[in-house]
């Protein structure tokens, strides 16, 4: 089935989400390019999760603005009949001042993380509940307060933001006799890039290039499917706990990258701490990939 054939298939109930949740004519006709674009990228047989997903959050408009947090999609537990559920929140910031290509990417980049937390997304232990965000958890105690987000919500990140250049370089393939798409492909490279976590992504490009480990984690990640990564990962190295390493440093360059913004003093030993951080990662990548036969 090709793009003009899913996008017409898609158009009532995308209408039927939009009228729903009352969405204004500029979120609907991104809303128009982005569903096809994600049933493009998953394919045909996950269209009932991409349109649940859809229909089930609500995009809402921060009126004040932020300078640090663009968009977000929040999922939060609760308890109802003795039955844990969940509250799934979606935030545009800035909205009346943000460009086309940027709220097009911050919308696919949270409605990514929502479409692959969709399937599995709690899990309830003796003491904890998780909650599951594609890769990474958000842990509670029992009595839903928080406690912890687990390391890994850096490498989730990564990931994302990789699935989301994917989707919005399908969305640049579309007519480009649609004025939205036109105004897109102005504004974009050929081959779209993100800017987010773009030190992070550039320090881990060697295993996002490789096809093992990204379709791997890409059908673990929307089947729900997470629990045993590690293993996996650490049974491809052949040392125990390299995968709960990489992402302890991901973690680490994440904390000292955010940690430069208000330094005036010791910038350099930061940035040093950073490379060597780097070159560490990059080891962990390179004995992955050395052990992997279809690259």
């Amino acid at each position: 089935m090709n793009s003009n054939s899913i996008i017409e298939r898609e158009k009532s109930y995308i209408e039927e989400i939009c009228n729903f949740h009352n969405y204004d004519s500029n979120l609907r006709h991104l809303l128009y390019i982005i569903i096809p674009a994600f049933i493009i990228k998953y394919g045909i047989a996950k269209e009932k999760l991409i349109l649940d997903t859809f229909k089930d959050i609500k995009i809402s408009i921060n009126p004040k603005e932020s300078k640090i947090i663009k968009a977000y999609y929040l999922s939060t537990p609760t308890k109802v009949n003795n039955q844990y559920k969940t509250t799934k929140n979606m935030v545009i910031n800035n909205y009346r001042n943000i460009g086309l290509v940027e709220l097009l990417d911050n919308l696919v980049h949270e409605f990514n993380h929502a479409v692959n937390s969709y399937v599995n997304e709690i899990k309830v232990t003796n003491n904890y509940i998780l909650l599951r965000t594609g890769l990474t958890f958000r842990v509670y105690n029992r009595d839903l307060s928080f406690v912890k987000k687990d390391e890994s919500f850096i490498l989730e990140e990564i990931i994302n933001t990789k699935q989301t250049e994917d989707i919005i370089n399908i969305i640049k393939e579309f007519d480009s006799n649609d004025p939205t798409i036109y105004a897109i492909n102005s504004e974009t490279d050929h081959k779209y890039n993100s800017n987010a976590y773009y030190l992070q992504s550039y320090i881990c490009k060697e295993i996002l290039n490789n096809r093992t480990f990204i379709s791997t984690l890409e059908k673990l990640r929307i089947a729900g499917e997470v629990y045993d990564i590690n293993n996996w990962f650490d049974s491809i190295i052949g040392t125990k706990g390299k995968y709960k390493e990489l992402n302890k440093l991901l973690n680490e360059v994440y904390e000292l990258e955010i940690s430069l913004v208000d330094k005036n003093l010791f910038k350099k030993i930061t940035i040093n701490k950073i490379r060597s951080k780097s070159r560490d990662i990059m080891k962990i990548v390179g004995d992955f990939n050395s052990n992997v036969n279809f690259k």
